[in-house]
């Protein structure tokens, strides 16, 4: 099995971003990944479309921490986030209702 490209993952985010569910819900996602692939990079959400970048801000809504692989798997619902925060694969800081919300926005 080929290894994960978190770059690749991650600037596919906004083609699942499903707008019908996001309304009413706006907010800056900074994740900051570790492991063989770190990186950090910005999610943001508002008026019902969703862009992705690379890239690091002080003032995100919520920020997530975690291995690059635990984090996408976590992002695209293939690691239930609840599960990993509690195992300590995934560190959350923030908007935690954010955080909640933010699998469900996205379709697999």
């Amino acid at each position: 099995m080929s290894e994960m490209n978190v770059s690749e993952m991650m600037k596919a985010i906004p083609e699942h971003f499903n707008s019908e569910k996001a309304k009413g819900i706006s907010g800056v996602v900074q994740c900051v990944f570790s492991g063989t692939q770190a990186s950090n990079w910005l999610i943001r959400i508002e008026g019902q479309t969703c862009s992705v970048e690379e890239g690091r801000i002080d003032n995100a809504d919520l920020t997530i921490r975690a291995d690059a692989v635990d984090g996408i798997n976590v992002l695209t619902g293939k690691m239930d986030a609840m599960r990993a925060y509690m195992m300590g694969k995934i560190k959350v800081f923030g908007d935690l209702a954010l955080g909640m919300k933010l699998t469900t926005l996205f379709d697999k």
